[in-house]
């Protein structure tokens, strides 16, 4: 048999056990007899899973293809210096992960915008919804392109092919299982990920070595060629300083509010397990999504050197090959190799099946449930099977989106900035008492029409009235976007009506533990803010 057959063999072996386990949570879906109950589990899952296995699900979310071979390119690019662009706002993300479960707990939301719901109300969640569905959008579409690109080299097929076949497969079993699927097929994709990426740092680094003449030279080798934007590789500045401020800036607050986790964190079984699966969290990321990339990039540095300031094609650029290339470099037995590909699919789809999920749950129940649903008041399985619509939806517009992709900068830095100066500034703002409804109307309308606005200044050069620092790096529309929603926050404390007794008491509730707790506090804030309106348009004619 063929390279190339035993490639595919891996490959489709393993794209058929995804789908076998989509068909698995849809029966398990089907036990639950409530509808209206069944509908709220395809976005949260049973709600009985452990702390460990949450980190583990949140880990695989987190390994993006897209995302970590950004970061290797950030290392092969800059050296040191990429750690203000990564793995500082990273490992504070982890950190600021922390405190979510013994607040927000007491908010029983599947979505960040329906948890700000509870703290302010249902206008917030669907002026948020739309928002965040468009930043994952952004990030789904840059894996599906990053995935099918680097498949694409050992595979021997088309892009555009590939990205039908990854899309078709993770759509069927996210599509039929909802996040139940997401959930189940993470912790296989978990240990996938974590196998190919122990063998490319550990053969990868020893490779390295050998190459440079031992452990201890391998510095001095890179420093040779040095990476494309640095003089060396402790070359802690190389990014320079404007560009450094503000990635710090306008990442950190997006990472800590991403969606992907807060979701696991509210569908962990009691808040104790969520704090546990946190910790797990901070292991599980420092080691496996931070550090091994980063020792694969220092390898890729040595064993594919920049030629003359150039990106060599075996890396690609945004280092999109840095992967595959290493995989076909270290192992030349190819059943090896074709295992180690099947733990690069794994990996993305982990990844890519959490952002259909969450763009999808964005727009049903963010947008479609508060305006339609609910005022409709549509059945239980109708939820369900518009629920599974958009999220086949999704996966159409996805596709069109990554094939006029623009490249890895412009998607991760403009969604991530609106996520910082939407989702980030108005969820700080709940763990305040002060904010009213107001604030966090502005922050969000602010946020994104200033994120939008300076991005589009900014591509056609037309921002050179700000100050210098700020538009060298590139940057200016998410610091600028981020200052005016943080405005939006004071102006709507100002001018805003306080929030109720009621309101406030929720932070004195309970934690919930469940779904089942979860769904029936879900729907007993519902009809108390459906109270609080209907006492307020009675107000006038008494």
């Amino acid at each position: 048999m063929s390279e190339l057959a035993i490639y595919w063999v891996f490959a489709g072996a393993f794209l058929a056990s995804m789908v076998a386990i989509g068909a698995y949570q849809f029966i398990g879906l089907r036990t639950v007899d409530d509808r209206g109950e069944r509908a709220f589990d395809f976005w949260i899952g049973e709600g009985t899973v452990p702390g460990w296995w949450t980190a583990a699900s949140l880990a695989a979310g987190w390994l993006l293809l897209g995302w970590m071979t950004w970061q290797m390119y950030l290392w092969y690019a800059y050296g040191l210096g990429a750690i203000w662009i990564f793995t500082i706002p990273w490992l504070l993300c982890t950190v600021g992960l922390l405190f979510v479960p013994k607040l927000f707990r007491r908010f029983p939301g599947v979505s960040i915008p329906e948890i700000l719901r509870f703290r302010f109300n249902r206008m917030t969640q669907t002026l948020l919804g739309p928002v965040q569905s468009f930043a994952y959008l952004t990030w789904l579409a840059a894996e599906i392109y990053v995935l099918s690109a680097v498949l694409s080299k050992p595979l021997e097929v088309g892009i555009v092919t590939m990205a039908i076949i990854v899309s078709i497969t993770f759509g069927i079993y996210v599509t039929m299982g909802g996040f139940r699927s997401v959930l189940r097929t993470d912790l296989i994709q978990f240990v996938c990920a974590a196998i190919m990426l122990v063998a490319l740092s550990v053969f990868g680094i020893m490779e390295a070595a050998a190459l440079s003449g031992g452990f201890g030279q391998i510095v001095a080798q890179i420093n040779e060629t040095p990476p494309v934007y640095a003089d060396h590789f402790w070359d802690w500045d190389s990014p320079g300083y404007s560009y450094m401020f503000a990635s710090l800036l306008i990442y950190t607050p997006g990472f800590i509010t991403l969606q992907g986790a807060w979701q696991r964190v509210m569908a962990t079984s009691t808040e104790t397990e969520a704090q546990k699966g946190m910790w797990w969290n901070v292991t599980f990321n420092v080691i496996i999504v931070v550090l091994m990339p980063t020792l694969i990039a220092v390898a890729a540095l040595v064993v594919f050197p920049p030629v003359g300031g150039e990106i060599p094609s075996e890396v690609g650029s945004f280092g999109y090959f840095i992967f595959s290339s290493m995989i076909t470099e270290l192992f030349s037995n190819p059943i090896v190799a074709g295992a180690l590909i099947v733990a690069l699919m794994g990996m993305a789809l982990s990844s890519v099946d959490t952002y259909v999920n969450v763009c999808a749950m964005n727009l049903t129940k963010d947008v479609l449930e508060p305006l339609v649903f609910e005022r409709y008041d549509v059945s239980g399985q109708a939820r369900l099977n518009t629920g599974r619509a958009v999220t086949a939806g999704f996966i159409g517009i996805s596709l069109l989106w990554a094939f006029e992709f623009p490249g890895l900068f412009d998607m991760y830095f403009l969604s991530s900035a609106l996520i910082s100066a939407t989702t980030a500034v108005a969820t700080f703002s709940a763990f305040s008492k002060k904010p009213t409804t107001l604030s966090a109307y502005l922050a969000i309308i602010f946020g994104t029409v200033g994120i939008f606005l300076f991005f589009f200044l900014g591509k056609y050069e037309m921002l050179g009235w700000l100050p210098t620092w700020l538009t060298n790096s590139g940057l200016a529309y998410g610091v600028i976007g981020l200052a005016l929603s943080i405005i939006g926050i004071f102006v709507g404390i100002a001018f805003g009506t306080p929030p109720s007794d009621r309101v406030l008491a929720r932070y004195d509730g309970s934690y919930y533990s469940g779904r089942r707790e979860m769904y029936e506090l879900n729907q007993q804030l519902k009809q108390e803010e459906k109270e609080e309106r209907e006492e307020a348009a009675a107000a006038p004619s008494a």
